[in-house]
This record gives structure tokens, C-alpha cells and sequence, in this order.
């Protein structure tokens, strides 16, 4: 236990804290001990299993629960606690990190009267929250103990109800006495007096006795008697009756019929007694139970929704049901204490102030009592000894009673819930005045509640915000990133392939020039041979990247013509022939006569490089088969295959004539990861390839920028181990012909 030093409130609460974490515990101290109001006692555990022992030795006023302890949850702790101490709503403020309404409410629902994220705690929070808990429950104890005062009253109402029907009966009081035949009624002193005459006044007529029952009353009444004659039943029956001076009692009667020896009704006996009392304890005791009915639903109302109009619509319209009055509103406070009717509940012969700014001068008067929660209440305007000025804003408002009491936000005073009574003067019973302090208590946590929820869906909308703008930083970051990989790649392989080059070439005359090989004329031309080569090596990779740049940036037009499709397709054939012949490889080509619309020398550009791959992963022995063919276009892309890369193709979208061109090989093939870039710059199968079969790994790039100036199709099917296959499509206008 940690008292507060040099706390002189004589004010105190028990607290206990159920938290794992000793620094946390401590934090929640001090945040309490900074309260001033109250003298604050503390008691702390580890575990769920603790906490719940000390609450059932110490009995504290309120917990402060963490929802994540070494042996259970905050929920199952808020479980395990209503069964062992038999409560519906437990003084327990709930403390978790995490965020989301779905928690709060869950937590609610298992008995909770608070909720608190860690990351918002402070010290007014956490003593608003711990006040809320504590009243709530105190709230919720009243209501039960009222319950039981109820239903112990209801006892002893229904015993001495007995006790005084065996009373009367015995001494006969309120006796009657109907001769069925001839119709006469005989009553005593007594039941004449029940009907507010003088003894012996009563003629003894039925009409006489039929005109003293409440208009309302009556055919009920003559029906159960009917009744109870036609059936030989006991007559027991209550109901009101209306004195000379227009006084309404509550009379219960009783009486049995008597037959004659043929079995024919002959005549009814019974009594009467006053049950004016009993009615009036019924009815105070029913508007108790519709009181707690209403303050109970309100109090669920505010658990299960978070929408703030929707409670206090509800809540002002019940009440005026309640109350049976002519007008209910909410009304808030301005800083100038001017105020609006934000929450209106009108009958419909009333004038309706909702939106109505209203000023009133003398709210000062008020202001001390409101804000020490004191509300205030007038039965009559005209003499409730208020100013003239006052009486005509009442009266422009059409107000004749009106009760008052004030609403806090925390401890600041915010409005005030108001009932008008319009018709005529009303004296406020003392029930209706706790009736709406109560009421008011409860729009107090809705709108703490509401605000808690404001507060967080804007600090969620700024996360939520937060989060978005560091996905697209993480997505720039991660294009930066791409860009810088690909910038080094490319210096990676260019590096390379300028320096295997220009380090042939630098070898080679290098002897020459230091005059090595005079004396051998045929290795000093083998050297500058191999100059030549690299020389020619270095100047088709600059010719690469230059032809790939200008097609990516569109400033390279092409100048298509009819040529002929298998003349074309030679021209490719007869540049690699002699690499085919060097590995080994047979070239075949199966094209029909045929004029295409093309820009010849990108066409052999794209079917030499096609050819010089093939040629280059080509087993010794293998073939390259070339095939060309035409088909009508369709609108939709060819879906038959294994599989397509999707970056090298796009849809064909011209109708007419298409050109289609295959260049398989029977060599290793292409792995299924790499069918997806094998088109896109620097990407080849394996990155020895461009150590041992040459090559910057533009070829493919090249040829899918040229096939997508033609609108056209590229992509590539493979199984890995059984070769590849390459398709081209290129879309044809109608025949010259």
C-alpha cells in the first residue's frame, strides 16, 4: 500500500492496479498521486490471479486493469471476476496499447465501465476515467438496492393485502347485499361512506350505484358481474368510482352469488374496501421501476453505440414520455454562457426552439449552484420571484414550469438537460429531479465517450495518413533503388565488355608496337586480326545501346515498305551463318512468297539477334528452324502456349493481316523465373553468359522495342532442359494488291 504523503484530503479511495510491468505501476501511481482531490490508497499485483484475490480481501473502490498479463487477458480477468463476485458491471478501467473500437466494446460487454489506450494517458484521463467507473458502479448499486427495496416493499404490500382482505372480511366492513330478484341493494354505513354519502342515504337502486362507477370503469364492471352470476364464480374485481364532488377513489370489491334450491341465482353478498393507498404505493412503485428502466436503458444505450445524437435524441425523447411534459431539450453552453438547443423532443402544439440561440442575463444567478452540480426548478414562472425580462423569454419560448440541471464535461460545466412544462403550472416532484440529475449524469459519459472516440478516429485518420505517405516513400525509395541497381548492372557489364575488348585490342598491338613480332609477319597480322575483332565487338555494343536509346525515346522513326518476307529473312541468315557453321549448328527456314510492310533493316535487326541467341545456347549438331505464316487479326491476344511474358508483349489492336515468325532452337532452354525479363535490358539467362557466349544482354531488349513500334507481339515459350521458342507477330495493312 502507498498512501499519499502530505495528501490532507479527507476524501479516499482504494485503487488497485493489476499490471506486470513495475515501471508502468509506477507511472499509474504517480499519475494518481497527482490528484489532489482525493486521498488515494494503492494496491498492486502481478497477476490476473492476484488481482483477483486482493480484490476479495481488500474490496477496492475501483481496478486499473492492463489487458495483457502473464496468466490471462484483461477479458478473462473481467470474467473470472463478475463470477466470483456476482456483479453485472464491475468499477474496472480497462489499460491496453492496442487500438480499435472492436476491443472497447468487447471490454464493455465483460463488465468494464472504462477504456483506455496507453499511448493517450494522462493524469486527467485516467482520474476522469477512474470517477466514471466509480460513480457508474455506484450508480448501478443504488439501482440494485432500490431493486431489492422494491420487491421487499411488494412483499409486505401483498401480506398485508391478505392480512386486511381476512380484516374486512371478518368485520364486514364496506358489506353489500343484492337481492337478485327484486333488484334491491341494501348497503351499510360503511360502504356508503366508501362512496362519499351520508348513512342511509343510498336508495338502493343498481342505477343509483351503476352512475357512482368511472365512465371508463363501467361496462367492465357490469360485464364481470354478468359474469360471475351466469358462472356462480367469486366476484373480485377493482375499479374507480366518482364521488358527488368529483373525486375520483379506488375501490376493490368482492362478493359471491347464492342459489335456491332449483339451482336459479337468488341473491349476491360481498364487501368493498378503499384501495386508494394501495393503488397510489403500486403506481409510485411502477414509476420507480419505469425511472430505472429508463436510466438503465440509457446507461446500455451509451455502451452499445458511439453515435452521440442518436443517445441523446433517444434520451430527450424518453424522458419527455416519462415526465409526460411538453418539451425536452439539451442545451449547450457557449463561452459567453449564451447557449443552443442542440437536442430537441417536442409535442406537436409546441413551438420547437431546436438550433435556438438563446441568451439568458441572469444565468449568473445560477452559475454557482449548476456548477456545483445543483439543479433548479420552477412550478411557476409568475411566481417563481425571476425577473420581468425573464418571464417574457419563458413566455416567448411558450414555458409555464421548467426544470434545470446542469450537464458537466469532465468537470467543466457544459449544458444543461431541460424539461418545459407548457400547458399550465407543474409542480417537479422530487423523483422527477433525481430523475433527470441521473439522466444528466449519464449524457455527461456519453459525451466524454464521444469525444474519446473523436479523438481517436483523428489520431487513426493521421496514422492512417502517416502510413500511406511512408508506403509511397517506401515505393519511391524502392524505384530509387531499382534505378540504381539497374545503373549499376549496366556499369557492370559495359565496364566489362569495353574492358575484354579494348584489353585485346591493347595486347595486341601492344606487341606490335614494341616491334616483337617483326620478324613474324604472320603473327603480327594474327594480332592485328584480333584488334579488328574486338574493335568490331566494341563497336556492335555501342551501336546496341545507341539503337536501344533511340527507340526508347521515340526519336527514331521507322520507314516501313513492301518487301519480300523471305529475301528479309536470308539477310538475317546470311549474317549468321558463319557463328552457325562455327558451332556447329544447321539453320532451316520454311517461309511461303510473301510481301510484308516493314522497315527492312529493324526487321533483320530483330531476326539476327533472334538467330544469334538460338545459334549461341545451340547444342553442336542442333537446329534452328525459322518459320513465317500469316492469319487474320484478331482484336484479342493469342492465348496459346506455355507461357508469355507479359512485359514484351502488348495486344494487337489493328485488324487485317498478320505476320507470324518462329525462331526455336533445341538448346537448354530458358527457367520459368526468368520468362518474365528476359526482355528487359542487361538480363540474360545466367550471368556467365556474358563471359562465355558473349553479348551485353541488349539483344532481346532491342528486338522487343522494334516489334512494340509495330503495335506488334514478342514473348518467348520454354521448357528448361528442351529449348525455346520465340514468336514475333506484326500487324499487316491491307494487301497492295
Amino acid at each position: 500500500m502507498h498512501p499519499n504523503s502530505g495528501n490532507t484530503c479527507d476524501k479516499s479511495r482504494t485503487i488497485l492496479i493489476v499490471e506486470d510491468s513495475p515501471i508502468y505501476r509506477e507511472l499509474l501511481q504517480n499519475y494518481l498521486y497527482q490528484d489532489d482531490r482525493y486521498n488515494y490508497t494503492i494496491l498492486e499485483t502481478e497477476t490476473g490471479a492476484q488481482g483477483l484475490q486482493q480484490y476479495q480481501i481488500a474490496q477496492p473502490d475501483a481496478i486499473l486493469l492492463d489487458y495483457l498479463l502473464p496468466d490471462m487477458n484483461g477479458l478473462e480477468f473481467l470474467q473470472a471476476l463478475q463470477q466470483q463476485i456476482d456483479k453485472p458491471d464491475l468499477p474496472v478501467v480497462l489499460l491496453t496499447g492496442y487500438e480499435g473500437e472492436q476491443l472497447a466494446t468487447r471490454a464493455i460487454e465483460f463488465g468494464a465501465q472504462q477504456y483506455l489506450n496507453k499511448s493517450q494517458l494522462t493524469t486527467e484521463n485516467l482520474r476522469l476515467s477512474l470517477h466514471h467507473a466509480i460513480k457508474q458502479g455506484d450508480l448501478l448499486r443504488q439501482v440494485a438496492a432500490l431493486q431489492a427495496q422494491n420487491d421487499r416493499h411488494l412483499a409486505v404490500l401483498a401480506r398485508q393485502e391478505e392480512q386486511l382482505r381476512l380484516a374486512l372480511a371478518s368485520a364486514r366492513m364496506g358489506m353489500w347485499d343484492w337481492n337478485l330478484r327484486s333488484g334491491e341493494i341494501e348497503w351499510n354505513q360503511e360502504q356508503e361512506q366508501l362512496f362519499g354519502l351520508l348513512p342511509g342515504s343510498f336508495d338502493g337502486t343498481a342505477g343509483t350505484f351503476t352512475g357512482y362507477i368511472h365512465p371508463d370503469d363501467r361496462p367492465l364492471v357490469l360485464r364481470f358481474v354478468e359474469n360471475t352470476i351466469a358462472e356462480g364464480a367469486i366476484l373480485c374485481h377493482q375499479f374507480r368510482i366518482v364521488w358527488a364532488d368529483g373525486c375520483i377513489h379506488w375501490i376493490e370489491t368482492r362478493g359471491e352469488v347464492h342459489f335456491d334450491e332449483a339451482g336459479e341465482p337468488m341473491r349476491m353478498i360481498g364487501t368493498a374496501i378503499n384501495i386508494d393507498d394501495r393503488h397510489q404505493a403500486q403506481q409510485l412503485l411502477q414509476n420507480q421501476l419505469e425511472q430505472q428502466r429508463l436510466v438503465m436503458d440509457m446507461t446500455i444505450r451509451i455502451r452499445r453505440s458511439l453515435d452521440l445524437s442518436e443517445i441523446l435524441q433517444t434520451t430527450v425523447d424518453e424522458v419527455r414520455q416519462f415526465l409526460q411534459t411538453d418539451r425536452v431539450i439539451v442545451y449547450e453552453f457557449a463561452p459567453d454562457w449564451s447557449g443552443t438547443a442542440i437536442v430537441e423532443s417536442v409535442g406537436a402544439d409546441w413551438k420547437a426552439i431546436l438550433n435556438t440561440t438563446i441568451y439568458v442575463t441572469c444565468i449568473e444567478l445560477y452559475l454557482e449552484d449548476f456548477q456545483r452540480g445543483v439543479g433548479t426548478a420552477n412550478a411557476d414562472i409568475y411566481n417563481a420571484g425571476i425577473d420581468e425580462w425573464y418571464i417574457q423569454l419563458l413566455e416567448s419560448l411558450q414555458i409555464r414550469a421548467n426544470l434545470l440541471v446542469p450537464i458537466f464535461k469532465g468537470d467543466t460545466l457544459w449544458g444543461l438537460l431541460t424539461a418545459h412544462h407548457c400547458s399550465a403550472p407543474r409542480p417537479w416532484q422530487t423523483a422527477e429531479i433525481e430523475l433527470l440529475e441521473q439522466i444528466a449524469s449519464q449524457v455527461s459519459i456519453a459525451i466524454h465517450q464521444a469525444d474519446l472516440l473523436t479523438q481517436a478516429q483523428s489520431e487513426l485518420t493521421h496514422r492512417n495518413h502517416a502510413e500511406m505517405t511512408l508506403q509511397l516513400l517506401n515505393a519511391e525509395l524502392a524505384q530509387r533503388q531499382a534505378v540504381e541497381q539497374l545503373k549499376d548492372e549496366f556499369i557492370g557489364i559495359v565496364s566489362h565488355e569495353l574492358r575484354t575488348p579494348l584489353t585485346s585490342m591493347q595486347g595486341a598491338l601492344g606487341l606490335v608496337a614494341m616491334g616483337v613480332m617483326d620478324d613474324d609477319p604472320a603473327q603480327m597480322k594474327q594480332m592485328i586480326e584480333i584488334a579488328a575483332i574486338e574493335t568490331e565487338r566494341l563497336v556492335r555494343m555501342v551501336n546496341d545501346i545507341l539503337d536501344l536509346e533511340k527507340l526508347a525515346s521515340n526519336s527514331h522513326v521507322l520507314a516501313p515498305e513492301w518487301c519480300d518476307a523471305n529475301t528479309i529473312i536470308q539477310q538475317a541468315i546470311a549474317s549468321t551463318i558463319g557463328s552457325a557453321d562455327a558451332a556447329h549448328v544447321q539453320l532451316e527456314l520454311d517461309c511461303p512468297p510473301l510481301q510484308i510492310w516493314v522497315a527492312p533493316d529493324r526487321i533483320v535487326q530483330i531476326f539476327t539477334n533472334l538467330l544469334s541467341n538460338a545459334i549461341k545456347f545451340s547444342h553442336p549438331g542442333g537446329v534452328v528452324s525459322i518459320a513465317v505464316s500469316t492469319a487474320t487479326a484478331s482484336p484479342e491476344p493469342i492465348s496459346s502456349g506455355l507461357t508469355r511474358s507479359d512485359l514484351a508483349r502488348s495486344p494487337v489492336t489493328m485488324r487485317g493481316q498478320q505476320i507470324h515468325f518462329t525462331v526455336q532452337d533445341r538448346g537448354r532452354g530458358i527457367p520459368p523465373a526468368k520468362l518474365e525479363t528476359i526482355f528487359d535490358r542487361f538480363q540474360q539467362v545466367d550471368s556467365s553468359d556474358a563471359r562465355d557466349k558473349g553479348g551485353t544482354g541488349l539483344g532481346l531488349a532491342i528486338c522487343k522495342s522494334i516489334v512494340l513500334q509495330y503495335q506488334g507481339q514478342i514473348w518467348v515459350e520454354s521448357v528448361w532442359g528442351h529449348g525455346s521458342t520465340f514468336f514475333v507477330i506484326l500487324p499487316q495493312p491491307m494487301n497492295e494488291n
